[in-house]
Order: structure tokens, then C-alpha cells, then sequence
């Protein structure tokens, strides 16, 4: 019994020092360490991130403790080397969901990761494994919380690489701390997360403020004598937005007259919008309020031929989504063809 005792002091005291070096790399904003891989075998591979809001604990304390404690003297744990393979893994599942086109009905299928029981925004560029129904092929993936995504892919005999990068825009006065957990995808296909840095979003913040994440992994690969060479990066910004209270869209003609005006609460924005037949841009109006009270207004212009719009709206969470909206264009007349 006394034994047993002396154990769980230890363990609180080793949680307590990992909790401290935990927080410590987050204050220091520390970036995911650059790899290399063997010749003549393919690794683990760094494929995305999972933000999310609260730490995902997957350390192993108790077996690292279980399997070390005869080794600790006076009190005190030291992490060494060893305890990479206590760091756990929490992999995620190929979901499928079909998509159907409100006006068409044509069905599309999606597949998606999906960690469950965890809340957060991925974003990641990944191989999805053969089938028997199907080969495989490359994809990417994001939640609607990335905005501004844009994926760089590029690919030569000497190897590939691939940039994403992206935003996430969150309501300022939220004191949160977001956690950029690396995903990766391991040669039999499967992925899955490790427990990633915080930045903290704490105080007072402003719109246009931003926090920004980025991570690297280079990967060397020797077959038959010949070496090819990989690269990721993933960088991702989490930007501040005061929520939009209002949305309003202008029809404008070109003598600048408005010929239609449309008010609509955050989220109401209509799925595609028609332009008027004298339309000649459009504008569109975002309300919103500073952390003082004081109303705000944006504006943005956009062509009639534009292919869409965007308009923002904030979820209950306090993540801004940034809603593309079709502009329909006209269809030619019966005598024009």
C-alpha cells in the first residue's frame, strides 16, 4: 500500500512537470521539428492540421510511469528520448455522405475524416487508400471554418510538394487558446493526430489582429538507387472578425442608382443571387460592431460577370464563415440563338 502510494505522488508530480513543459512550448510558440525519412521505406507523413479548442491529452503518463519508476530519484522525472512512443494517437474515420443539388437532385458523394468525439476544424491534402470498387487517388479536405484556402501542388520526377495554406476567422474577446494539432498518414492509409502547440487568443483584441501557425516536414525516400524528395507545409492564420450583424446587397446600375436593395441577417444570405436586368455591380454592405459599440461598416464591390459573392456570418462557436454566393448569369433570349 505504502508503494502504491509513493507511485501516484510521482505520477502527480510527472503530470505536473509535462504540464509545465506543455505550456511552455505554447508561450514559446513552438513549430513542428523539420523530419527526414530512410532510404528504402516510406514514413509517416505529415498531411494537415486539426485546430482545436481544447488540449487533446494523449500522452500516456501512466505506462510511461509504470514502465520508468525505477528509475526516478529524488522526486523529479525527466522526459528523455524514450518517451516518444508514449505519445498517443487519435485516428480518424472515413466517413461518406451524399451531397444532393437542391434544383438538379443530381447526388454526389463525399468522403471526409472525421475524429470522433473531438470538436475541430481540419484541413489536410492526403492519398486515399484503393478499394475493391475503386483506385485510390490524392484529395483535400478542409471544414468550412478555413477560408481563404488555397492548395499549391507540385510534382516532378525528383519528388512533390505541397502548401496549404489558409484562415480561420474567429470573433475577438473569445480568450481562447487554439491548438494546432499535426495529422498524419501512415503507409497503410490510416491517419490520425498528435497532440499539438497553443497560440492564445487572451486580452482584448481587434479586428484585423491574426495569429499565425506553420508547419514543415521534409521526407527522402532511396529506391533502386534512385532518390526522390518530398515536402509539406501547412500554414494556417487564425484572423479576428467583430461578428456582422447585418448584410446588405445593392443592385447598382451604371449611372449608380440603385435598382435593388436586400437586407439580410447573419446566415440569411440567399443561396445564389439573380442581378436585376440593368445591373451593372453589386455591392455589398457588412455591419458590424467594434469592442466599443461603435457600428462599422464594410464594403465590397462586385461585378455583375463576377462568378460569386462572399458575405460572412458568424456560428454560435464564434467561428466566421466566409459563404460564397453564386451571381447568376443571363441566359441568352430564344432569338439571340
Amino acid at each position: 500500500m505504502e508503494s502504491w502510494r509513493k507511485r501516484m505522488k510521482i505520477k502527480g508530480r510527472f503530470m505536473g512537470l509535462c504540464l509545465l513543459v506543455f505550456i511552455g512550448c505554447f508561450l514559446t510558440g513552438c513549430q513542428l521539428a523539420k523530419e527526414e525519412g530512410s532510404a528504402g521505406r516510406y514514413e509517416d507523413r505529415l498531411v494537415g492540421v486539426l485546430v482545436t479548442t481544447e488540449y487533446l491529452d494523449l500522452f500516456d503518463f501512466a505506462g510511461y510511469v509504470e514502465d520508468h519508476i525505477g528509475s526516478f530519484s529524488g522526486g523529479e522525472v525527466q522526459i528523455d528520448g524514450a518517451g516518444e512512443k508514449y505519445q498517443g494517437r487519435l485516428y480518424a474515420e472515413l466517413t461518406k455522405e451524399i451531397l444532393t443539388d437542391v434544383e438538379s437532385g443530381h447526388k454526389v458523394e463525399r468522403e471526409e475524416y472525421d475524429f470522433p468525439g473531438v470538436e475541430g476544424i481540419a484541413y489536410y491534402s492526403l492519398r486515399v487508400p484503393d478499394t475493391e470498387e475503386r483506385e485510390g487517388y490524392f484529395t483535400t479536405g478542409s471544414d468550412e471554418g478555413i477560408s481563404d484556402g488555397h492548395t499549391s501542388l507540385h510534382s516532378s520526377d525528383g519528388g512533390n510538394s505541397v502548401a496549404l495554406e489558409g484562415t480561420v476567422y474567429v470573433s475577438p474577446g473569445l480568450g481562447r487558446t487554439y491548438y494546432f494539432n499535426p495529422m498524419y498518414q501512415s503507409a497503410d492509409g490510416r491517419v490520425y493526430v498528435t497532440s499539438g502547440s497553443g497560440i492564445s487568443s487572451g486580452g482584448e483584441q481587434s479586428e484585423g489582429e491574426a495569429l499565425t501557425q506553420t508547419m514543415k516536414a521534409d521526407y527522402t525516400v532511396t529506391e533502386n538507387g534512385r532518390t526522390v524528395k518530398d515536402s509539406i507545409s501547412v500554414q494556417l492564420s487564425i484572423h479576428m472578425m467583430y461578428p456582422p450583424e447585418e448584410i446588405v446587397i445593392l443592385q447598382m446600375g451604371e449611372d449608380g442608382a440603385v435598382i435593388s436593395r436586400g437586407e439580410y441577417g447573419p446566415g440569411e444570405v440567399p443561396e445564389r443571387i439573380t442581378p436585376e436586368k440593368d445591373t451593372a455591380y453589386l455591392i455589398v454592405e457588412t455591419k458590424k460592431r467594434d469592442n466599443s459599440g461603435r457600428i462599422l461598416k464594410d464594403r465590397a464591390i462586385y461585378d455583375r460577370d463576377k462568378e460569386y459573392l462572399e458575405a460572412f456570418f458568424c456560428r454560435e462557436d464564434g467561428i466566421c464563415i466566409k459563404k460564397q454566393v453564386p451571381i447568376e448569369r443571363e441566359l441568352p433570349s430564344l432569338s439571340a440563338l
